[in-house]
């Protein structure tokens, strides 16, 4: 048995058992999949908005917030102006000098989303800190759905919620859509394990005491949503997800946009990975044990599994290129396929891995209600838009390899 063939093999074998490991999760508590503790004490709750040329979105995210079911007086909103250039900071004193006793506006220099975070974070108020971007949407009962969590359980150092994509009208907004889906219901089974390891920057929410007994987020890495979730984690406390608290985004309308988010995502994500290498197997949570293994070893088949295809596309189309004049002669090419054990079951995982894909992925979309038209979206995501992450992800690899770490949004 060659080497590509075992690395063929343990791909299989990892994909299948995570994909068995998400279905049984799955299968064991889907009857309380929506379910969310219901509060009884409802705690302050302090808003923090980042905000930097926000001019088209902050108005209808303020209506949002402002719109969100919780008791008079129990909530601020305090909206953090990195320095625009537009007319963001304009738009928020007007809604400032309307609703005085509840958003408030904090101008600082550019410095970035996370340190916006932690300037608003040595003024606000609340017992708990609602982190949500300036482009999001949280329905109107969201918060409710979430902090419960914080009652029931001291422990809980933060709740993140569903998040969904407001604009589906082009291919790539359609399929972030689908992807979106994907995140959030493979997000909640993973909590029933305890392993959320992403709080949402669309809306997520944080004991405030924590959140500056850690010091707060972290202004080097691009991803501050992931950090802060796995410093929590690392420290010992635990982060929760309510899957019927759902905010919609605003998700990139152009394929370079979607790649410079993605660069960031996977930037942070790297980022992150090592900086809590030390973690790798210790602790007393599953932080340690699973965490940090889960998505290790997620970055790492996604870089085998692109030079596995490219190594297989390159040598079947010099084969078949060669043997094309062959073939036009009546020369049947399947005569070069040998036909043995390794081959068969290598054939026989990667059946069972791609029926499994397909079941997972069916699952994960039922809210989308697409029908007739499931087996075609799923097709389509999985042999098309998915195979686009490699995109952003060697870009990623190749920034760190510079030490080029900017940021890739805006």
């Amino acid at each position: 048995m060659d080497t590509v063939t075992i690395i063929y093999l343990v791909m299989f074998f990892f994909g299948i058992y995570f994909l068995l490991l998400f279905l049984i999760l799955y299968q064991r508590n889907k009857e309380t999949f929506y379910d969310y503790p219901k509060p009884t004490k409802f705690p302050t709750v302090s808003f923090i908005v980042p905000a930097y040329n926000e001019e088209d979105s902050i108005a209808n995210t303020l209506n949002a917030l402002l719109a969100i079911n919780y008791p008079a007086g129990k909530k601020e909103i305090v909206v953090v102006n990195d320095e625009s250039k537009d007319r963001t900071a304009e738009i928020v004193k007007s809604f400032c000098k309307k609703y005085p006793k509840i958003i408030k506006l904090l101008d600082k220099k550019n410095s970035g989303k996370a340190d916006s975070v932690n300037q608003a974070l040595k003024i606000v108020k609340g017992q708990l800190v609602a982190i949500t971007d300036a482009d999001s949407y949280p329905e109107p009962e969201a918060l409710m759905k979430m902090v419960g969590y914080f009652e029931e359980d001291p422990e809980v150092a933060a709740v993140t919620s569903r998040v969904l994509v407001k604009n589906k009208k082009n291919f790539i907004e359609k399929f972030q859509d689908f992807d979106y889906h994907v995140i959030a219901w493979s997000r909640k089974v993973l909590d029933y394990i305890g392993c959320v390891y992403v709080t949402n920057g669309p809306l997520s929410i944080y004991q405030t005491a924590l959140l500056r007994e850690v010091g707060g987020f972290d202004t080097k890495n691009l991803t501050e949503d992931i950090e802060i979730t796995w410093r929590l984690l690392s420290k010992g406390y635990k982060t929760k997800m309510s899957y019927d608290a759902t905010v919609y985004t605003t998700t990139p309308s152009k394929f370079g946009r979607w790649i410079n988010q993605r660069t960031r995502w996977n930037i942070g994500g790297l980022q992150t990975v090592y900086k809590y290498k030390n973690f790798f197997l210790r602790g007393k949570n599953l932080f340690g044990y699973f965490v940090i293994s889960y998505v290790s070893l997620a970055f790492f088949l996604s870089l085998i599994g692109f030079f596995l295809l490219a190594r297989y596309l390159w040598i079947k189309g010099v084969f078949y290129l060669f043997l094309t004049p062959a073939i036009f002669k009546g020369y049947n090419p399947f005569q070069a396929l040998e036909f043995n054990f390794f081959f068969t079951l290598l054939f026989i995982l990667g059946g069972v891995f791609f029926v499994l894909s397909f079941y997972y992925y069916s699952i994960a979309i039922k809210d989308l209600k697409y029908k007739s038209k499931s087996l075609l979206m799923i097709l389509v995501y999985v042999f098309i838009y998915r195979p686009l992450y490699i995109i952003p992800y060697l870009i990623s690899l190749y920034k760190l390899a510079k030490g080029d770490i900017g940021w890739y949004t805006k």
